[in-house]
């Protein structure tokens, strides 16, 4: 069983118990959409009736990879084509470890199955595609940091273009036998 079947087995089991809660769309059921491996990570969305999580299972190299249900809770920042997204670490006996991003929650604004699962889909686009890309304060601040830091340097470099060393003052070979006392030709009196 793959670890997207597992995550579906456990959301289902979890479907169950909260089907009398107030945050639960009836109208819903649980599905694992548009799955894919991408820098080593199976990524793809959780569609439950109570929320919508973008959901990635570890590559071998996260530091995120041996944590267990003592880490539950835990904050990573992931990257991804359209910016970095905080994900909070989960775990189950049946799936391991994964991380989530919340999408939606409640899902109320969704009146059936087909909606949810379309927006899903959309979302898996959309992720993958630089131009969605909506970078956080501190990115943004960093370009524009880098930015201006290039053009001062170009300025500089258009200045520096612009100033021309002084030629040296050609020297007659008396000049020179005399270390540049000699100018023109003549000869300082001592």
């Amino acid at each position: 069983m793959s670890r997207v079947d597992t995550l579906h087995t456990h959301f289902n089991n979890i479907a169950l118990r909260m089907a009398d809660l107030p945050m639960y769309n009836p109208v819903l059921e649980v599905a694992c959409v548009g799955f894919q491996s991408y820098a080593a990570r199976e990524i793809g969305v959780l569609v439950t009736p109570w929320c919508m999580n973008l959901t990635l299972f570890p590559a071998e190299f996260d530091d995120w990879s041996e944590w267990d249900e003592t880490e539950i809770g835990n904050k990573q920042m992931i990257a991804l084509p359209s910016g970095q997204y905080e994900c909070i670490f989960g775990w189950s006996e049946l799936t391991g470890g994964f991380m989530s991003c919340s999408l939606f929650s409640p899902m109320f604004e969704f009146s059936e199955q087909a909606v949810a699962v379309e927006t899903a889909e959309e979302v898996m686009k959309a992720l993958f595609d630089g131009a969605n890309e909506a970078p956080t304060d501190r990115q943004q601040a960093l370009r524009e940091h880098k930015a201006e830091q290039e053009e001062l340097k170009k300025q500089e470099e258009t200045v520096a273009e612009k100033v021309v060393a002084p030629k040296p003052e050609k020297l007659s070979r008396r000049g020179f036998l005399t270390g540049g006392f000699a100018r023109n030709g003549e000869a300082e009196s001592p």
